[in-house]
């Protein structure tokens, strides 16, 4: 919702649009005071078999002010039913219910109802799985034409699926790195995909920075615990104690006078940084886009706040070869300098600092992301 909440003004004057926010984007879009339906707003959703796996799914959920309970059984239930219907038996859909959880779900059919009761002529949503990726399959599924905005900078899981299935008419994208690699790499037509950056963006691409080479260089770590094997994946990285390695070099190059460092911890992380005497810390209180506005660099594995400061204008520095950027890359990108040990980190940052103070960084995407998106939909729509 914070990808499309921006486009609801504009489009409004022009169009009849409906919001459609399920669960807690509902709650998202009104503190936007945006108008919105969910799942509970549809007739179909009451039916007696909905309402019962809906029930029963949601026994297990406890009560949260965000979400209704009428809108937690519609979604759950809806969603459950077609899953039901899709897999042929009730206990087959539970079973890959258990082991997937809401990752099981993709509610065409509910979907196909809720286009056709609201007559639309068009849908536009993102990259997300589930209930988005239905709505394009739905719209495809009807002859109307979509289009598909996504909302980071990769084409793995989401986006992929998107284009593998040809289920949008138009793909919105951040960079233009991002549209070469869905050209070359998967075969997109040219004209389906164009570059126009997100909403989510557009504040920090309006941000002043100021930077000379008069000062030393100013380095924002946006820190992460990054295991030797990955949590989940079962991954093993290719540097192990890389975080650890790169706040020590950082202490020591800030010891020399070399450059002016802070840590920004991860939200969700706890880290005691006593060790690290030589440099700032700036904590979650501290507003991200007013610290990135005093940053030339940013160091990180795969945190957004990299991309967040690419869009304000500030150097990037990647660390490689960890259990999270084997994946998912932003020097394979071409959105940073990437370093595999911490003796590239010094002359990393200077390069990263001389294209920042030179302004030869180039820009993710030109203009207001939300303008240029409007642009495409007028282009498909007429």
């Amino acid at each position: 919702m914070k990808v499309l909440a921006p486009l609801y003004a504009q489009l409004s004057f022009r169009y009849r649009v409906t919001v459609l926010a399920l669960t807690s984007a509902g709650a998202y879009m009104r503190e936007q005071g945006i108008p919105s339906l969910g799942f509970r707003d549809f007739a179909f959703t009451r039916s007696t078999e909905i309402q019962a796996y809906g029930r029963k799914l949601a026994a297990d959920i406890p009560d949260n002010s965000v979400i209704s309970h009428e809108e937690t059984v519609a979604y759950l239930g809806a969603s459950f039913f077609d899953l039901v219907n899709q897999l042929g038996a009730e206990s087959v859909a539970q079973e890959r219910y258990r082991q997937k959880g809401r990752a099981a779900f993709l509610p065409v059919t509910s979907l196909q109802k809720v286009i056709a009761e609201l007559r639309v002529d068009a849908v536009i949503t993102t990259n997300s799985p589930r209930a988005e990726r239905a709505a394009l399959i739905a719209a495809k599924n009807a002859g109307l034409p979509s289009i598909c905005v996504n909302d980071n900078l990769w084409i793995r899981g989401g986006l992929a699926d998107v284009v593998k299935d040809d289920l949008a008419n138009r793909i919105c994208v951040l960079t233009n790195s991002v549209r070469e690699r869905l050209i070359n790499e998967a075969g997109v037509d040219a004209e389906k995909v164009v570059v126009t950056g997100t909403p989510v963006f557009d504040r920090l691409k309006k941000i002043k920075r100021s930077t000379s080479f008069d000062s030393k260089p100013r380095v924002l770590l946006a820190d992460q615990m990054l295991p030797d094997i990955h949590p989940v994946l079962n991954i093993k990285g290719c540097y192990p104690g890389a975080d650890q390695a790169v706040r020590s070099e950082l202490n020591l190059l800030a010891s020399k006078g070399v450059i002016e460092v802070f840590f920004r911890p991860h939200p969700n992380q706890k880290y005691n940084y006593t060790d690290y005497s030589f440099c700032s810390v700036s904590p979650q209180s501290e507003d991200l886009y007013e610290r990135l506005s005093a940053t030339d660099v940013v160091v990180t594995a795969i945190s957004t706040v990299g991309i967040e400061g690419r869009a304000v204008g500030v150097g990037l520095v990647s660390i490689e070869g960890t259990v999270y950027s084997i994946q998912n890359s932003y020097e394979e990108i071409g959105v940073s300098t990437g370093i595999r040990d911490v003796s590239e980190l010094k002359d990393a940052i200077f390069k990263e600092y001389y294209k920042a103070c030179t302004g030869k960084q180039e820009q993710l995407y030109e203009g207001i992301a939300t303008n240029n998106i409007i642009i495409v939909i007028k282009d498909l729509l007429g």
